[in-house]
């Protein structure tokens, strides 16, 4: 079997790998800073997979934004980002929400003119919105500050002179107490050609490039080497949101028309030790040319199969969506959104015994508009959940597969594609309503039919690649096992399709498939290696994305002021339960009380809490196992800790 890779292999900062089920799970370094992972090897620092064009002129008609990717003469590493102009008058934005922009922050990017190199802008922007923006420009003769709805800095410009084939850097920052820095500068002698400062009230949500050239230009414009530096990394526990990796299967460069290229409506599984996808294809003029495939040994980076599409659609149907794979019994089974015309979408059936081969069996569900099916299977049940009536969902259930009976309908008053899977821990089937207007909702159930309320858990970016407000996070695909379970809905990563639309001029699927697909997550408790801020109230605060880490089940820890932690170790069946790293890091200059809670002990045991090889505690394991250890911590660095069974 030939695959292909799409997507150059990002060096990411590791702090450590762990082998899990036969898979190399990864965590990003704590100290890693801005946008993630970082290459320092040319563009790939800024990964051009992340950043999406959006129009900034006043032209009615479509235009089309000429950004490529320079292989041939890079500013640096293997490639640079190029923008070409041509005989249209062009204003862009080159957008990006993938960086951590916490202040202080600051941005810097190199590029270079050749060609004419004249009637041009290229700029630098940090932006808190679409209409909340503050940055640098730069033509050939001047630089100056550029900004709109921010009233606390005045322009100011200075004259300069930018040369062709030299390379310059374009800087802007945040300071904490909000000074806004800017400069140009000769990248080879360090020179300053121009700086400006001000102050800036602007909460930076993403990094904009600018690029503006003239009718008939034939200026050419490289950009490299786009890095932040911010503060570290925080996650919040707990809280639905994106990862700082972001986009994990991307459009491809602009490629044929008849090979398609937008990927959406993806169903994603861990099987046999292997991240499987797959997905809708879609291309400039039709929404579905049938399915792709994709698989990953991390998660992270995928090879697309050479051979895609894997199946197109029945030629009685003029397109395809959704997709949905499970693997019952040995045998894939897919569950498919198709289209007889005037917008009428059935649900169809398809199985396959290596999951790219497919046959394909016609309709199992004939209502009109039951469409991008998501499909759970426990016990001898099928369990279908879809769009039905553009403004409903529709509850469906099956012995086979193929014979359903609709059992309930939500009513949700809006147009939202659907997400499910079921909680092996708990028991409870977990319904999620996507896009429409209100972000990601979701319910839960105990029979898989009857849902709670909807409460809302995440919504789109106020600017970037997900920042449509009717369907910026959509599409989402939890990784489930083939039958569509989670071992636990505390530690809950998924993927979405990032979609952003703007008023004027939007390339969307019309330049060959804007949207990507990201990589997002919930997650709760303690992670093996992972650096966690732990406050009053145990909130927890991640250091580091927590993607396929093994979590340390079954302990937890209390504090009266702020603490970082790193459990290192967790085996509640070996002597030596637990190994890591505790430090206050609360401003007051005294020591902090902290409890630490043990589970899954051997019950009526003792147990020794060891702080630097100093007995501090000991307790004995309760009927159920559990065990507490409150210890009084000096605000005098990291200290080590073990947790003995005595």
């Amino acid at each position: 079997m030939k695959f292909y890779l799409i997507m150059k292999n990002p060096v990411i900062l590791l702090t450590w790998v762990v082998l899990l089920s036969g898979i190399h799970m990864l965590a990003l370094a704590a100290d890693n800073k801005g946008l993630l992972p970082v290459n320092r090897d040319g563009f790939e620092t800024g990964d051009w997979r992340n950043f999406r064009p959006h129009y900034a002129g006043n032209a009615t008609d479509w235009i089309r934004p000429n950004f490529s990717i320079n292989q041939v003469d890079p500013i640096d590493g293997d490639f640079s980002l190029r923008w070409s102009s041509d005989d249209k008058h062009h204003h862009w934005f080159m957008l990006s929400n993938a960086f951590y922009l916490a202040k202080p922050v600051k941005v810097t990017v190199d590029f270079r003119v050749s060609g004419e190199a004249q009637d041009f802008e290229a700029g630098l922007l940090l932006m808190q919105s679409k209409v909340e923006y503050a940055g640098i420009k730069v033509s050939n003769k001047r630089a100056e500050l550029f900004k709109e709805g921010n009233t606390t800095i005045e322009h100011t410009g200075k004259e300069i002179n930018l040369l062709p084939g030299t390379i310059y850097t374009l800087s802007v920052s945040i300071l904490d107490d909000n000074l806004f820095r800017t400069e140009v500068m000769e990248k080879e002698s360090g020179r300053v050609m121009a700086g400006f400062e001000s102050y800036s009230f602007i909460a930076p949500q993403a990094v904009s490039l600018y690029v503006s050239t003239g009718n008939d230009s034939n200026t050419i414009i490289d950009f490299d080497n786009i890095a932040a530096d911010a503060a570290a990394y925080i996650m919040p526990a707990g809280k639905y949101v994106r990862s700082p990796q972001f986009v994990v299967l991307p459009r491809l460069p602009d490629v044929a028309q008849e090979q398609g290229n937008w990927v959406g409506g993806q169903s994603t599984m861990l099987d046999d030790g292997e991240f499987k996808m797959w997905y809708r294809i879609r291309d400039n003029q039709v929404r579905g040319r049938g399915y792709g495939y994709a698989r990953s040994s991390d998660g992270l980076n995928w090879e697309k199969y050479e051979q895609n599409p894997i199946f197109t659609h029945h030629p009685d149907y003029l397109s395809n969506e959704k997709i949905s794979v499970l693997k019952v019994d040995g045998l894939y089974r897919a569950w498919y959104a198709v289209d007889t015309g005037d917008n009428k979408w059935y649900t169809a059936y398809a199985t396959s015994e290596d999951g790219l081969s497919w046959e394909q069996h016609g309709l199992v569900i004939d209502e009109t508009y039951c469409k991008d099916a998501v499909v759970i299977y426990l016990d001898g049940i099928y369990y279908l959940y879809s769009i039905k009536d553009d403004t409903r969902i529709g509850v469906y259930t099956s012995e086979n597969g193929i014979d359903f009976i609709n059992q309930n309908t939500i009513e949700i008053g809006v147009h939202a594609h659907v997400a499910a899977f079921y909680d092996k821990s708990t028991g409870l089937f977990h319904l999620y309503s996507t896009a429409g207007y209100n972000g990601v909702n979701h319910a839960i159930s105990t029979n898989g039919i009857d849902f709670g309320f909807f409460t809302n858990v995440m919504n789109p970016s106020a600017v970037g690649l997900d920042d449509w407000d009717q369907a910026g996070v959509t599409y989402l695909s939890f990784i489930t096992d083939a039958h569509g379970h989670v071992g636990n809905a505390s530690s809950l990563p998924f993927y979405y399709q990032a979609r952003n639309h703007w008023d004027n001029n939007i390339p969307g699927w019309r330049f060959h498939g804007g949207e990507r697909v990201v990589l997002g997550g919930k997650y709760e408790g303690l992670y093996l290696g992972v650096p966690t801020r732990i406050h009053p109230g145990q909130i927890y605060k991640y250091e580091s994305f927590p993607f396929m880490v093994p979590k340390a089940e079954g302990f937890s820890v209390a504090v009266l002021r702020p603490v970082r932690i790193v459990i290192d170790s967790y085996n509640p069946d070996k002597d030596l339960v637990a190994t890591g790293r505790l430090e206050p890091i609360s401003t007051a200059p005294r020591r902090t009380q902290v409890q630490l809670k043990a589970e899954r002990l051997a019950p009526g045991k003792s147990y020794v809490l060891l702080l630097d090889n100093e007995k501090m505690a000991e307790s004995l394991a309760d009927f159920n196992g559990t065990a507490f250890f409150t210890i009084p911590v000096q605000q005098d660095g990291e200290k080590s800790f073990r947790l003995l069974r005595k």
